[in-house]
């Protein structure tokens, strides 16, 4: 992953600030454990079901080794446009399996801040919306949209030749 060192330098920021800013925050709603964590926009969710499948096509042929570590993490950063619960398992995951791996420190933050209940409000804040775009960016290069684009044109094609 191109940009996961610079999301795990913006995540570091976004929670300092988050347990220096937004601790004792009176937000009214709080996110459940099987919401979403970022909220997407229908495109978004296309792209991200897109990277999804992939991930579990390259994962079935996984045999623990670093591709297998990046694919966990990555499953993870989708979930948390999904499933919160999903991506605190994930990124759980990845702290047992691979506890010295280069995504064991940033699992960690992730289920920190996952854990944390923070308001809907205290995500609406400008570090969050960084984190968001940057996590996006990150799971969304070209290369993901050209194959999701790619990946409808077959799948239209296929439904046009069924009886």
């Amino acid at each position: 992953m191109k940009s996961a060192r610079f999301i795990e330098g913006v995540f570091g920021v976004l929670l300092m600030a988050v347990v220096s800013g937004c601790a004792g925050g009176t937000g009214s709603s709080v996110t459940l454990p099987s919401s979403a964590f970022f909220e997407t926009d229908v495109k978004e969710r296309q792209a991200l079901h897109v990277v999804s499948r992939a991930q579990e096509s390259r994962r079935a042929n996984c045999q623990q080794n670093a591709n297998c570590e990046e694919l966990t993490y990555s499953r993870a950063l989708v979930a948390l446009f999904e499933n919160r619960e999903d991506a605190i398992n994930a990124f759980e995951e990845l702290r047992t399996t691979v506890p010295d791996g280069r995504y064991a420190k940033s699992s960690s933050r992730w289920i920190l801040l996952l854990q944390g209940g923070q308001a809907v409000s205290a995500r609406q804040g400008p570090l969050f919306l960084q984190l968001r775009q940057e996590v996006l960016h990150g799971l969304l290069e070209p290369d993901t949209l050209a194959a999701g684009r790619r990946s409808t044109e077959q799948e239209r094609r296929i439904a046009e030749m069924r009886p």
